[in-house]
């Protein structure tokens, strides 16, 4: 039997608060969410009220995300003064936790909020500001994969690192795990977002390191590893953090590894579940085990499909 509790479409929309979030177009938006959690209510096994949780998260992702990432980048409206531009920012991520009901899409949505609000912040913020909305997003996403830990008053220790080239989800993705890795002893490391990095990691910067991103089958496996590591590292550098070297090394290699395990297909992402699982018969999307976070057998999984000598 399943253990959720269902409500029906109406008293879920009628839930939703729709006045309080500095966004451009709320009722379109809005309009698009409620249009797709119609069509997952209508899905047989939830609505004879059949489904586990996983089964209704499936079905929830499946549907819910792909609105999620059409809208990106979301248009927000921001105030001027730093007070309320970064009340602003708490009443957008708060849109998380009001519309959305699983980790995959809340922190999808906080991904486009996390891109979106550097690029049309006012002009008048300072720096110090912006890393301050920055840090209440990182702190939501951590609160939303480690529930247990909400509520928590964590001293964080502070990164004055900035990386802003494209203004992309790929720059606040290499902050996010910056803040992560130097606050490790305070905060376990997330898994979803880890991943929702990789797989960044795939298609916007591993190409630019193999011998012709246009065709998988023309590799220079040990050049493009090392490419990638040589980049990776460069925005890992930690002037401060209580992790030991060796650690953060592992982290990266395994980090890399699964991006070159997934670059070549040899596992794939699955975005409903944010993971990445072996491939068995990509035509009958049949999958196996995902990819084993623990570095030694992360080595051992690599070395079965990639030949670095």
């Amino acid at each position: 039997m399943s253990e959720i509790t269902y409500t029906d479409y109406n008293s879920t929309i009628e839930s939703w608060p729709q006045s309080k979030y500095p966004i451009n177009n709320l009722e379109n938006l809005l309009g698009s969410f409620s249009k797709a959690l119609k069509e997952i209510y209508s899905s047989p096994e939830i609505e004879n009220k059949q489904a586990n949780q996983e089964t209704y998260n499936s079905i929830y992702n499946k549907v819910m995300l792909n609105p999620i990432f059409d809208s990106h980048p979301i248009g927000f409206v921001w105030r001027d003064k730093e007070s309320e531009f970064l009340s602003d920012i708490s009443s957008a991520i708060s849109f998380a936790h009001h519309i959305f009901e699983t980790i995959e899409t809340k922190n999808a949505y906080l991904i486009s909020l996390a891109v979106a609000f550097k690029k049309s912040a006012p002009k008048n913020l300072s720096g110090d500001v912006l890393d301050s909305a920055s840090e209440l997003i990182y702190e939501a996403i951590f609160n939303i994969e480690n529930s247990n830990q909400q509520n928590l008053n964590l001293e964080n220790t502070k990164d004055d690192y900035s990386y802003l080239a494209d203004g992309q989800a790929l720059a606040f993705q290499i902050q996010y795990h910056r803040w992560m890795i130097i606050n490790k002893s305070i905060l376990p490391e997330t898994s979803y977002m880890r991943n929702r990095f990789i797989n960044i990691v795939i298609r916007k910067n591993f190409p630019k390191h193999t011998p012709n991103p246009e065709n998988k089958t023309e590799t220079s496996y040990e050049e493009s590893r090392s490419k990638l590591k040589d980049e990776i590292t460069q925005h890992l550098k930690f002037d401060k953090s209580e992790l030991p070297s060796e650690v953060i090394e592992k982290w990266i290699n395994s980090f890399i590894n699964n991006v070159m395990l997934v670059y070549y297909g040899f596992y794939k992402w699955d975005k409903l579940r944010g993971d990445f699982y072996r491939v068995i018969d990509l035509e009958k999307s049949i999958f196996g085990e995902k990819i084993p976070d623990q570095f030694e057998e992360n080595i051992k999984e690599f070395s079965k499909f990639i030949d670095l000598s």
